[in-house]
């Protein structure tokens, strides 16, 4: 979230992994199932969902409702706020540690 005070712009969250889209809440997704070591359809299968509906989700076709989202944070241990949000300030040192901070703008090549 930004903030407007004067003539400049604050963060007020100072470990976010960006945005709310569906595209954004995928990318999250992909990076846990990939820290976590898994693929697609273990992934799902922990979860206890369908890979087609996994699929969806990491295409950001869809995004998960709170059931499924309830049970990717009991199963992982990730937060709702950093799934949905973003914001990493809440996630498990073991997983901070793990999953990349996926805001910060890819390297390009030269």
């Amino acid at each position: 979230m930004l903030l407007f005070l004067g003539h400049r712009l604050w963060h007020t969250h100072a470990m976010t992994d960006g945005g709310r889209t569906n595209t954004d809440i995928a990318r999250r997704i992909i990076a846990l199932r990939e820290a976590l070591g898994h693929n697609q359809s273990a992934f799902a299968a922990l979860v206890g969902i369908s890979q087609p509906a996994m699929n969806n989700y990491e295409k950001g076709l869809r995004r998960p409702d709170l059931d499924v989202a309830v049970r990717i944070h009991q199963r992982t241990g990730v937060t709702l706020d950093w799934l949905y949000l973003g914001n990493r300030s809440g996630l498990p040192a073991h997983l901070l540690a793990r999953l990349p901070d996926i805001s910060a703008p890819a390297a390009q090549a030269g």
